[in-house]
């Protein structure tokens, strides 16, 4: 038992550890980690830009680095392993309390509480959106569209799925799905393009 227990808090400095170091190069307000979890707020110029590169890097790098080093060091007792991911955007008031010198701040508004449910509703490596988070990509070439590598022809694809959640209000019910992560090829660019405010490409007139 001692060994499980030592191997899964490695696990778990491993994984959050990486994941607080992904989200800080998009600069967020604020960073938690709560249990085996990290949550962060994004504000400012571009927060949706920083927001969505940030998690779609941490998705990348749960699938393509953390799960790849967990099973090179666990092999079969590997556990089935990687972050799901929830976004939601709101006015967020944020207060500190409890004791003088020790107390937390305390976040009130519907994002932190929407995505933290959103995360719950998904599997590993995967994102899951509000309407309103989504509206705000709806047509940016960048963030709806792949690069083209994922195809055959290499003909861009949708990248994401409507759905409903189970956990959020009728009439917010309304997510979206990504499951994609960066692409080794164009993935940087890509991300550096959203973050710039980039929203255009050229596209083949058949592409919707």
């Amino acid at each position: 038992m001692h060994e499980y227990a030592k191997s899964s808090v490695k696990t778990y400095e491993a994984a959050t550890g990486g994941a607080v170091h992904a989200l800080a190069a998009f600069e967020p307000e604020y960073m938690d980690i709560q249990g085996d979890g990290v949550y962060a707020l994004f504000g400012g110029d571009m927060r949706y830009e920083r927001a969505l590169c940030a998690a779609v890097t941490v998705r990348t790098w749960s699938e393509k680095t953390l799960v790849p080093a967990l099973e090179k060091k666990f092999g079969e007792r590997t556990p089935a392993t990687g972050f799901k991911i929830g976004i939601a955007s709101s006015r967020i008031l944020g207060k500190r309390v409890g004791v003088r010198g020790t107390h937390e701040p305390v976040w009130a508004g519907k994002a932190v509480n929407y995505s933290a449910k959103l995360a719950q509703e998904t599997d590993r490596h995967e994102i899951l959106v509000t309407e309103r988070v989504f509206d705000h990509f709806k047509d940016n070439d960048y963030v709806r569209l792949s690069c083209g590598c994922d195809s055959i022809s290499g003909t861009p694809t949708p990248l994401w799925t409507t759905s409903y959640s189970s956990k959020l209000p009728a009439g917010e019910d309304t997510v979206h799905l990504l499951k994609s992560p960066w692409c080794d090829t164009h993935g940087n660019d890509f991300c550096d393009a959203i973050q710039n405010g980039q929203t255009d490409r050229e596209l083949p007139a058949w592409v919707a």
